[in-house]
């Protein structure tokens, strides 16, 4: 099925409420995502307190053992996951001897 150019390239009245300006709408707000860190929440992260050996590596003098902190990463409440899925994500058990029913078709 062939659409003429012209019906193409119209523009779009201002208050249209098509899907495709309905969907460049919703595209342009921005909503946090709830993976989206906080300021209370920081990466884990680990650091040399002191070096034990020293070693020549490509002409440079370089740290070859050290000592090190690791500062466990903290995640605050909000963005915690919790113990187990939402209850949507539960899913019905039926192997290849069950029979359809009326609330499992499939």
């Amino acid at each position: 099925m062939s659409k003429p150019t012209s019906y193409l390239r119209l523009p779009h009245a201002q208050d249209c409420d098509c899907s495709v300006c309905w969907s460049r709408r919703e595209m342009a707000k921005h909503a946090p995502s709830p993976s989206t860190r906080c300021a209370q929440c920081r990466p884990a992260s680990a650091r040399p307190i002191r070096t034990l050996q020293m070693g020549r590596v490509g002409g440079a003098w370089k740290p070859l053992v050290s000592d090190w902190t690791v500062e466990p990463a903290f995640i605050c409440e909000k963005h915690t996951l919790p113990d187990r899925p939402a209850k949507w994500w539960s899913v019905a058990y039926q192997d290849s001897t069950s029979a359809p029913s009326e609330q499992f078709p499939f």
